[in-house]
């Protein structure tokens, strides 16, 4: 009789105690797995997103600098020489190309291709096997039609970053295009930053043929052909667990993301057993404790025969409780016999699921926000570097021009000033002089404001002044405007005014450029507000709020580019909010903008107080 009981004494606490921590173990690891691989999928979703969008925003910028270049240098009467050497401005300028070549509407190159030798960066080496490539893959009859285009990638042999031909159309009729070999070796270094934490990616191009890839890669595997295919066909980003690598033998967790508006598309996997290795370890663990579960019910069971029903009873609503996910109160663990040992080991290895799930939790969510922060940071990062670049680019060239013009235009101006003298008034050549005295004297003030672009960190920090000063005098400065357009004007500036360090001339060519926009912007009429204040402590705040038609959302990124303009007047060159905004840099402040298409725009423009520790960020 006592063997029997103890038999099944042992029986019910097997049955109680480990087999539903072996259950609880099963369902919590199949659970957190699941768990992961929907997280890391999403993770690897948006990495795959994040390297498509940089694979765009790489080419589609290519396309802007070449587009640029076109708008700022006189390429439709160049000669064989004069071309080889105008482009090769431009090409020392943009490390990302490779080499530039003029052609006509037939496509035949009016000038040998200019290229470098690569240095450091991206730019890559030019052969005969990579010009072959390029000719084949240059989108020339879509540039002429289009007046932009971006051909297929490409990979010449012996190379290891892709690369792709774009174009660009010289002038609005005209038969010249712009052709340029855009390095993708800015890819291959995240390529290979992915193949050295137990990763792979790839870019892939609408064919699915590799075009970036890391150096140590063996090609796409079966399994990842499919998963190219489908994400091409779908249009949509696509995730799931294939096998690559080395004979196909590694499971990866591989996710693909298509490049918005080039129909190419992005690859990025993980190798499954490290980004689920947290669910492995929950395995391991429960296992652990399942085996001391049982461990304990065999002593127990040989040790008691009688007067364990109670306990018993207690530990199986435990452990029931545990099983359904519930957080129950601990068992009693008074006394020193084996019942309390036990009810002492269930409450903490109890403990410890929720622990370890509370930690893969935080785990969880803590990567993801550093994802979503990292991310963030360089999406903001990657646009102003590519700003930045932009805006050194067009000041380099534009000090340049600005001083090979400045001179011989004084001479232009002094001469037909001069030739105006001598030819009486009113007749038909004075009206020609005096046409032609105004647009040389237009030529002047762009050539005055690409000058002004490249010399505000020259100017110096200036001194302390009062910022009301230069905004009621570029007020004054537009008043007669203000009456002739029919706007109205309200003005609120609060006094005193903690003093800036600056400039008043640059302060108040900001204040006069931003009041000029308003007022363009309201060619029927409307209300233009102004307003001086003080935010964040003693930090200087200038508001210029117009009822005009607003900014498109798809144009609010680029309206402080150079040269862009949303106007339709004639003589506006895109260069008042370029020279605001290097102004406002200059003077450690930071521009703002609002609008709302139909119904109006508000740039705010906050300047540090000449006394702040810090800039403003």
């Amino acid at each position: 009789m006592p063997v029997r009981f103890a038999s099944r004494l042992m029986l019910v606490l097997a049955l109680v105690g480990v087999v539903p921590v072996l259950l609880l173990g099963g369902l919590s690891f199949h659970a957190h797995r699941a768990a992961l691989l929907r997280l890391v999928g999403e993770l690897q979703t948006q990495a795959a997103t994040d390297f498509a969008r940089s694979c765009r925003q790489l080419v589609l910028s290519g396309v802007d600098h070449l587009r640029l270049a076109t708008g700022s240098l006189p390429l439709e009467g160049l000669g064989s020489a004069e071309a080889s050497q105008v482009l090769g401005i431009p090409l020392r300028q943009l490390g990302a190309l490779n080499l530039l070549v003029l052609v006509d509407g037939e496509g035949r190159a009016l000038a040998p291709a200019v290229f470098l030798s690569p240095e450091e960066g991206t730019r890559q080496p030019v052969t005969e096997d990579s010009l072959g490539l390029f000719a084949r893959h240059a989108p020339v009859e879509l540039a002429r039609a289009t007046g932009a285009a971006i051909g297929a990638p490409y990979l010449p042999k012996g190379s290891r970053g892709g690369r792709v031909a774009i174009a660009v159309r010289v002038g609005e009729g005209s038969s010249r295009v712009l052709l340029a070999e855009l390095s993708l070796a800015e890819l291959s270094a995240r390529v290979e930053e992915w193949a050295r934490d137990a990763g792979r990616a790839f870019l892939v191009d609408a064919r699915g043929v590799v075009v970036v890839g890391a150096a140590d890669s063996d090609g796409l595997s079966p399994e990842e052909r499919d998963l190219v295919a489908e994400g091409l066909a779908r249009g949509a980003p696509v995730v799931r667990t294939v096998r690559g690598g080395a004979g196909a033998s590694t499971e990866y967790l591989a996710a693909f993301a298509p490049v918005p508006e080039l129909g190419w598309g992005v690859v990025v996997g993980r190798e499954a057993g490290r980004a689920l290795a947290p669910a492995e370890r929950v395995r391991r663990t429960t296992l652990l404790g399942a085996l001391v579960a049982l461990a304990a019910t065999a002593l127990l069971g040989l040790v008691l025969a009688r007067g364990v029903s109670q306990p018993v009873a207690r530990l199986s609503e435990g452990v029931a409780t545990l099983a359904a996910g519930q957080d129950g109160p601990p068992l009693p663990e008074e006394g020193r016999d084996e019942l309390a040992r036990l009810a002492r080991a269930f409450n903490h290895m109890a403990g410890e699921l929720r622990r370890r799930e509370a930690e893969l939790r935080r785990w969880s969510e803590e990567l993801r926000q550093r994802v979503d922060e990292r991310t963030r940071q360089l999406r903001e990062a990657e646009e102003q570097i590519a700003r930045t670049r932009r805006l050194a680019a067009l000041g380099s060239f534009s000090a340049g021009l600005a001083h090979e013009l400045n001179n011989p235009l004084t001479g232009i101006l002094g001469l037909l000033s001069l030739a105006c003298e001598e030819v009486p008034a009113p007749s038909p050549l004075r009206e020609n002089l005096d046409m032609v005295l105004d647009q040389a004297r237009r030529m002047a003030r762009i050539i005055r404001q690409l000058r002004d672009m490249t010399e505000q960190e020259r100017a110096g920090t200036g001194r302390p002044l009062d910022p009301a000063r230069p905004v009621r005098a570029a007020l004054e400065e537009v008043r007669e405007e203000l009456s002739s357009r029919g706007v109205t004007l309200t003005c609120a500036l609060g006094e005193p005014m903690p003093l800036v360090l600056g400039h008043a001339e640059q302060l108040q060519s900001v204040v006069s450029n931003l009041l000029r926009n308003a007022l363009t912007a309201m060619p029927g009429g409307g209300t233009l507000s102004v307003g001086l204040g003080t935010v964040e402590g003693d930090a200087v705040c200038l508001s210029v709020k117009d009822t005009g038609k607003g900014i498109p959302e798809s144009l609010r990124e680029r309206i402080f580019d150079p040269f862009f303009t949303t106007k339709d007047e004639p003589g506006r060159v895109g260069l008042g909010l370029s020279v605001a905004h290097g102004i406002v840099q200059a003077h450690h402040g930071r521009i703002r903008v609002e609008s709302t298409e139909g119904l109006g725009t508000t740039i705010t423009v906050i300047f540090p107080a000449a006394g702040a520790e810090a800039h403003l960020v």
